[in-house]
């Protein structure tokens, strides 16, 4: 996998972990300066990246195994939430554009064909 902010915080979370049970292998010096480093990475990552990371993950859930959701940011302000979700086969099952995520999501589960708006658990 490739690094990322957020796969780098998780390391900088290990190492402070193991600088306070074994301070003498992890400095503090080390632990703060990683800790700054991915701070600032994190705050660099664009909300709304941020914002279909939510939308996929919430179209995920409500999506049957072998059915995916794909999203986009539109060019429309008033609507700049769209997805796409297609079957097993790749056939567009439910689309639609929102105005929020949450009402993005509503719409989609109600064009979803009956029984497939909840992902089997």
């Amino acid at each position: 996998m490739k690094p990322n902010p957020i796969t780098d915080a998780i390391g900088v979370l290990k190492l402070a972990d193991m600088h306070f049970h074994n301070p003498t292998a992890v400095g503090a010096e080390t632990v703060h300066e990683a800790s700054l480093e991915c701070i600032e990475r994190l705050e660099a990552i664009d909300p709304r990246a941020l914002e279909l990371v939510d939308l996929f993950h919430r179209l995920f859930k409500l999506t049957p195994a072998g059915w995916l959701p794909h999203v986009t940011l539109t060019e429309d302000p008033v609507r700049p939430y769209g997805a796409v979700i297609t079957d097993e086969a790749g056939n567009i099952a439910a689309r639609d554009t929102g105005k929020t995520i949450e009402g993005l999501v509503h719409l989609i589960r109600a064009r979803l064909p009956v029984g497939r708006g909840e992902a089997a658990a």
